[in-house]
């Protein structure tokens, strides 16, 4: 009988290696990744592209699941498209064969067991891979740097990867990851040497995590010149005990800082010699004198973002257009004084001789080292101006956007402050492909929207207000989805959460369901879209408002209103029992709840899609599925369904004593459970780790300070004197409340619609001394109103004229709000201000006042591109009024109110930057510290909150001067060399639901956004009335 059975079982496990190396030949035809990877044990990642493709590699945001090819306890073979892409220029090339680093492997070739005769036979190659081009591949290899046990002589189980293809490059950090060339059958063998019998041990006993085909970009840096600058290795046997091997990766990781060093060096100096692109030439296409080693000038990219092409290649502009003097003059003394380490040759010219010291690399790290030191004491540099340059062409936008007329000018010209220096730009725009998201890539977009659809507005509040209080702070927008909306589909992409109540109408829920399975995750309240996804389940009419008990996980007999209806696979009864405790005492007496395990539903596109479905909490008076959770095997999609009113609070329910008591009871319950499913099925963030609101200390609101000049402070509150309420300096607004309180006033206390000035005293955690050291201007930012807390910077400054340039800055919001009324979080470390602005209508910015908007974003970028230091940083702007950093990250924004007062205008102008707040995308100190790992040797300062302020606001007045004074043509030149749109196409979606395939031109006389339709004619698009996603290529009509 054991026979039998062990026979089957192996028949069985052949059919499943056969079946999964024909899928993988099937897949290895077209231009495709296979990943095969294992995750830490009890986990599930659904096959989630983010974790199927390493992140070494640099598409892996735009990666998708295909198909999957294995899943057996922990394991997972998946094919992915795109083919994924590794950058390997900081990567290590390996010794010569044999060796010990960065494990052991044996030599190239083996010698073969020979009789007497043959003795003198040469030897044979260890793999003789295909000779045909098109088998090769390369294979990316991931494994821990801890040894299963410690290497011995006698490795025996290990699978060592010289057998299996040519070993290329390696790399360490957190894991060793390893590239070898092999070809198609050798791969196949390798998969079913590891994963398909479960040997994941390679050379070294090194734990084996992943095996993924890539395309390779680059070359390595040669160990050989590497190693001429190092100790001498400590490892010198096989065998090594725990302090060896410790010492062993200590070696390791040395060279690997080695590898990038000298990668960052040629990549500084490819700039300073204003080169366009790296130097990418194979080893084997070089023509040397003498054989030499070369650095390629590539910056590895990083698990957020890599430089884009349409971005590196502005970065080379860049470099064209400083001269020889300045790049030197900006270099660093240890750059300054190191020759280039290897020669380098132009793709274009002949090869560059320079004379190459043994020494450079240890010079190189010996210069890092002094400059750690020095950057500490880096002040900032004097900013200086560029000279004004014409805006690029497109098509005819000059045309238009240089006035048509010479403005009136003002009776006094601006004071200009010290300006910045101005991006360069060519005589063209910069082209760059369309921008575009995927759902593996939301996280690091702009803040991901959780939306609530439902046909009931109590239900929709009630699960609003439970989502606002269950949810992580600063990381989500919540919005509720109109069946309007639902049905243009354009919410989909940036969606983290749907949450569905009620009923659904067929045509919506045939989206809904879309969404799920295109890899969406949905939480059904009380939804007949549990019927939609999971079409087997039937309804069994209940009475309408029925108590119920449940259990899930460790919540155990839980009171819950239910459904109207309750889904089933088989209903049995038509109707509940009226007695629940009767039906709960026999509860044990009831057969076990059977669902169907697996199931198959199609998308709108045809496509079948296998869902795994699993029952998690049963309703005890039936022993019917009240908490349930589907998956999609191939998308990663999940739903989880509720038959329980989660999102009902008890005071809905205060009419009915009995059901309010046991309800109120259950509420600390109900929300735990709540924040369960958010956090454990649907990858949401939740408060406190379970996201219960324990009671959390709320905003603790403080006075506000009033700085600048004396002079300027008492003006201005003898010009408020009129608003104010009776002689105690009281300003009454519709949204807040002020009083500016002199030394011996007695501050009222603070809270969301109070706010105490205090005008002689200073703030604790704000250097004034460093904001004015720093502010140029001669009006904007020199009187500051500081609100360590306020419900809004623009509620301070609506509804008032107040004076020219004075500045609001906040630290923390409570109720911010952007752009139409959409949510604005406000998060810790975020550097935020209000600016109120006055403009002479007749001026001439004045006549084009909502061209303002897109000046002070210019200003925001420019204020770091356009420095000395931070001009390395990748921050741009998208139309109409955001700011964007690695092209695809939104870290900023801004709002803007005009009230025209006579003649002239009162702009209210709210924005805010993330400064310091990685959440909930990233900030530029982020920036600043990944351009620091990658450049050891040219590392910036942190930006500090009250340097980064006055200098937005030195720039905003220096644009503020130019355009007033006529210069239209330099800010058009500026804002197209920073802006991200340049060639790209975009869907204008009207409100009959038609479609317009539309290119963009620019922006016109007051900034409307300009495009070409397919006709050729010029169309106007204003911001007002439609929703924006310019990084997905469409412009869509709002529904409120």
């Amino acid at each position: 009988m054991l026979t039998l059975y062990y026979v089957s079982a192996t028949v069985l496990q052949s059919w499943r290696i056969q079946k999964a190396c024909s899928k993988i030949a099937e897949h290895l035809a077209q231009p495709s990744s296979i990943a095969f990877y294992a995750l830490q044990a009890g986990s599930d990642d659904g096959f989630d592209p983010a974790l199927a493709s390493s992140e070494l590699c640099g598409n892996r945001h735009a990666a998708k699941v295909t198909d999957i090819l294995w899943l057996h306890a922990n394991q997972r073979g998946c094919c992915l498209r795109p083919l994924q892409t590794l950058h390997i220029t900081p990567w290590i090339s390996f010794p010569a064969s044999p060796s010990l680093l960065p494990f052991c492997y044996a030599a190239d070739t083996v010698t073969p067991v020979a009789t007497p005769t043959e003795a003198d036979s040469a030897p044979k190659q260890r793999v003789s891979l295909s000779a045909q081009g098109e088998q090769r591949m390369q294979l990316l290899l991931e494994a821990h740097v801890e040894p299963l046990q410690r290497p011995s002589t006698e490795d025996t189980t290990a699978v060592r990867l010289e057998d299996y293809g040519k070993l290329i490059a390696w790399k360490i950090d957190s894991h060793l990851a390893v590239l070898i060339e092999t070809d198609v059958e050798h791969f196949t063998q390798l998969l079913i040497t590891t994963f398909l019998r479960n040997n994941l041990c390679i050379n070294d006993q090194l734990p084996l995590l992943r095996i993924e085909s890539v395309q390779r970009e680059g070359d390595p840096q040669p160990f050989e010149l590497l190693a001429n600058h190092l100790k001498r290795q400590s490892r010198i046997t096989v065998g090594l005990d725990k302090d060896g091997w410790k010492k062993h990766l200590e070696d390791l990781r040395a060279v690997g800082v080695l590898a990038h060093q000298a990668t960052e060096f040629e990549y500084q100096r490819n700039r300073s010699e204003g080169r366009t692109k790296p130097d990418l030439i194979a080893h084997e296409h070089r023509q040397t004198p003498e054989p030499v080693a070369k650095a390629v000038a590539v910056v590895e990219p990083t698990t957020k973002a890599s430089l884009s092409p349409a971005r590196m290649q502005e970065s080379s502009q860049k470099a064209e257009g400083k001269s020889p003097t300045k790049s030197e003059a900006k270099t660093t003394p240890a750059k300054s004084e190191s020759k280039p380490i290897i020669p380098k040759e132009d793709s274009s010219s002949t090869p560059i001789k320079v004379e190459c010291k043994q020494s450079e690399l240890e010079k190189l790290a010996a210069a890092q080292a002094s400059q750690m030191q020095k950057i500490e004491k880096v002040q900032v540099s004097p900013i200086k101006s560029a000279p004004s340059t014409k805006p690029p062409a497109l098509s005819n936008i000059n045309e238009s956007a240089a006035p048509s007329a010479q403005p009136t000018k003002p009776s006094k010209s601006f004071e200009v402050a010290k300006p910045l220096n101005s991006p360069p730009s060519s005589s063209t725009a910069p082209v760059r492909p369309v921008l575009q998201r995927n759902k593996n890539s939301l996280q690091e977009s702009k803040p991901l929207n959780v939306l609530v659809y439902s046909d009931s507005a109590s239900a929709r509040e009630s699960t609003l207000a439970t989502l606002q209080q269950l949810l992580e702070r600063n990381v989500y927008t919540i919005y509720p989805l109109m069946p309007q909306q639902a049905a243009q589909k354009y919410w989909t992409e940036q969606t983290a959460l749907l949450v569905v109540c009620g009923s659904v109408a067929p045509g919506i829920g045939q989206i809904l369901v879309d969404y799920f399975l295109q890899g969406g995750k949905v939480l059904s309240l009380c939804s007949d879209i549990l019927h939609f996804i999971l079409p087997n389940y039937r309804t069994a009419e209940v009475r309408e408002h029925e108590l119920v008990q449940f259990s899930y996980d460790k919540w155990q007999r839980v009171k819950m209103m239910h459904h109207i209806f309750c889904y089933q696979p088989s209903p049995v009864k038509k109707h509940f029992s009226t007695d629940s405790e009767e039906s709960t005492k026999s509860h044990s007496r009831k057969p076990a709840l059977v669902c169907p395990r697996s199931m198959e539903l199609k998308d709108l596109a045809g496509h079948s899609h296998k869902l795994d479905v699993q029952v998690l909490g049963t309703e005890e008076t039936w022993n019917t599925p009240s908490l349930m959770l589907a998956k999609s095997l191939q998308s990663g999609g999940k739903a989880v369904f509720s038959q329980v009113h989660l999102e009902m609070n008890p005071s809905e329910f205060e009419s009915d004593e009995i059901k309010y008591s046991i309800l109120k009871q259950n509420e600390r319950t109900r929300l735990e459970i709540f924040a369960d499913l958010l956090g454990k099925y649907l990858d949401v963030q939740v408060q406190n780790g379970e996201g219960v609101d324990q009671q959390q200390p709320g905003v603790v609101y403080q006075h506000a300070y009033f700085l600048g000049r004396h002079e300027a402070k008492f003006e201005l509150l003898e010009k408020l004197r009129l608003r104010c309420s009776g002689s105690d300096n009281v300003i009454a607004t519709p949204k807040l409340t002020m009083k500016f309180c002199g030394k011996d006033d007695k501050p009222p206390v603070a809270n969301n619609n109070v706010l105490p000035i205090l005008i002689h005293s200073c703030p604790d955690d704000f250097s004034t001394v460093e904001y004015f050291d720093h502010l140029k201007t001669e009006h904007i930012g020199r009187l500051v109103i500081y609100a360590p807390v306020v419900s809004s910077s623009m509620h301070v400054i609506n509804n008032l004229e107040l004076i020219n340039g004075l500045a609001v800055l906040p630290v923390q919001q409570t109720s911010g709000v952007g752009r139409s009324n959409n949510q604005w979080l406000s998060p810790l470390g975020c550097a935020m201000f209000s600016l109120q602005l006055h403009l002479a209508m007749d001026s001439a910015l004045g006549s084009r006042l909502p061209l303002l908007q897109h000046l002070i974003g210019v200003a925001i970028v420019n204020s770091l591109r356009g420095h000395e230091q931070y001009g390395v940083l990748n921050i741009s702007i998208k139309w109409p009024n955001d700011i964007y950093a690695n092209g695809n990250q939104k870290i900023g924004g801004l709002v803007i109110n005009t009230t025209l007062q006579g003649s002239q205008a009162i702009i209210n102008i709210g924005s805010g930057i993330n400064l310091n707040n990685s959440k909930p995308t990233v900030c530029i100190n982020d920036l600043i510290r990944e351009h620091n790992a990658r450049a050891p040797n040219n590392k910036l300062p942190i930006l500090k909150y009250e340097m980064f302020i006055a200098t937005i606001f030195n720039e905003i007045e220096r644009l503020l001067g130019e355009v007033q004074n006529g210069d239209f043509d330099s800010f058009y030149a500026l804002y197209y060399s920073l802006w991200l749109h340049s060639g790209q196409t975009v869907k204008i979606c009207l409100q009959n639901q038609q479609e317009k395939e539309a290119e963009i031109m620019g922006i016109d006389d007051v900034g409307f956004l300009q495009v070409k339709l397919p006709t050729g004619s010029i169309e106007t698009v204003q911001p007002d009335g439609n929703s924006f996603d310019m990084l997905k290529g469409l412009i869509v009509p709002k529904y409120h």
